[in-house]
């Protein structure tokens, strides 16, 4: 049934293909021109809309984009979450050695009250 419509189609637009060609081609820019006329019409018309309409074209436009940026930004992002690492390697020392001088000093503060406590009772 599809094979018979396809084929009375195919003799209806009179056998040639450039038809069907061009107007594809005249298609492809037609969706665009009425985006850009709908999306000036609401700016002009209803502002409030135009974060929704931005997150609508971002959707559309993010299987298309993000592979370029994934390419572009992955050797950053990598460096990136490499000094992020280096950084918490570092911060971690650093809180290990500051619990360590602070334990020091808790010892040197008993140790001093347990001196001066044997030094009041002699």
């Amino acid at each position: 049934m599809a094979k018979g419509n396809r084929e009375e189609q195919h003799a209806t637009s009179g056998g040639s293909t450039e038809s069907t060609t061009s107007q594809s081609t005249d298609s492809t820019g037609s969706p665009l021109l009425t985006t850009a006329i709908a999306g000036a019409a609401i700016a002009v018309l209803a502002p409030e809309l135009l974060p929704g309409m931005a997150l609508g074209v971002a959707a559309v436009m993010a299987p298309k984009i993000l592979p370029v940026v994934g390419n572009i930004m992955n050797p950053v992002f990598k460096t990136a979450v490499r000094a992020g690492y280096g950084a918490a390697v570092k911060a971690r020392e650093m809180a290990s050695e500051a619990g360590e001088q602070i334990q020091d000093i808790v010892a040197e503060a008993k140790a001093e009250a347990a001196a001066a406590d044997h030094h009041r009772t002699s």
